[in-house]
């Protein structure tokens, strides 16, 4: 498996939807914290669960 490094940014993103999956954590809180939309943290929660 290749190494992947990701910008910080990039990162960011990861981590908090990370540990929104992992811990059933708070959308809005998430929301706020990246400045995006509900809509693009369910996206990316989706795109998370199938990676």
């Amino acid at each position: 498996m290749r190494k992947v490094e990701l910008r910080m940014n990039e990162q960011l993103k990861y981590d908090v939807i990370k540990e929104l999956v992992n811990h059933n954590g708070n959308k809005n809180r998430a929301s706020k914290k990246l400045n995006l939309s509900i809509r693009q943290i369910n996206r990316l929660k989706k795109l998370s669960t199938i990676l």
